[in-house]
């Protein structure tokens, strides 16, 4: 047995185990991410999303990357932070904020029987939803003022709604919506900084509605 393990309680020991395997899982994870883009900063990836934006190429995948690698690293943080705790045998009484996905997941767990059409997929930086429409919703929300939410129809259509740097003509905020066919318009659903439950539950209503959004264009 590792040393590390030897003076735990078997409760202990095992809880300890698994906040170690979350860490590496999210550090190899984030060290994949960034290694698809040559750098190891976060910032240097946002700004080339920015910079894309500007140029008016399109910036996704890489801004839920970026959205991603920001999860992860809070996920690493929490669960260090955690196991120290764990290590010193004392109770975790933190003021840590609870990840944006859990509470999410929290959510639609209490009322997503009328909002979705199958599971919710809960991945460290990722929420993936099946609508009751048949309508494919991937979350990424890193913090109330950084989220992407991107969804395919079962038409194949594909939309999104994020708050990705660098797009100037926009009047309402960074927050913007990438239509079916490609341009971008003032996002008319979401606002950075509400609660991330209020934004979600906004765009899923819509999406039931008109997956489209033609009826707020």
């Amino acid at each position: 047995m590792d040393p590390l393990y030897e003076a735990l309680e078997p409760e202990q020991a095992t809880e300890v185990s698994q906040l170690a395997r979350v860490m590496y899982e999210a550090r190899e994870h984030r060290r994949q991410i960034l290694e698809e883009y040559h750098t190891d900063d976060p910032a240097e990836l946002l700004a080339r999303v920015a910079a894309l934006a500007a140029a008016g190429e399109a910036e996704h995948p890489a801004y839920e990357h970026y959205l991603a690698v920001c999860i992860l690293d809070d996920t690493r943080n929490a669960a260090r932070t955690l196991m120290a705790a764990r290590l010193k045998n004392e109770e975790a009484e933190f003021d840590l904020p609870p990840s944006p996905h859990l509470v999410l997941n929290e959510m639609l767990e209490a009322q997503g029987e009328t909002l979705l059409g199958g599971p919710r997929v809960l991945r460290q930086d990722a929420l993936l939803l099946t609508l009751r429409n048949g309508v494919e919703l991937t979350v990424h929300y890193a913090t109330p003022a950084a989220y992407s939410l991107r969804w395919k129809t079962p038409d194949g259509a594909e939309l999104g709604i994020d708050t990705a740097p660098g797009h100037r003509a926009l009047h309402n905020g960074p927050q913007h919506l990438h239509r079916a066919d490609g341009s971008v318009a003032d996002d008319p659903l979401t606002r950075p900084g509400l609660p991330p439950w209020q934004n979600l539950r906004a765009v899923i209503e819509a999406l039931l509605d008109d997956p489209l959004l033609n009826r707020l264009q």
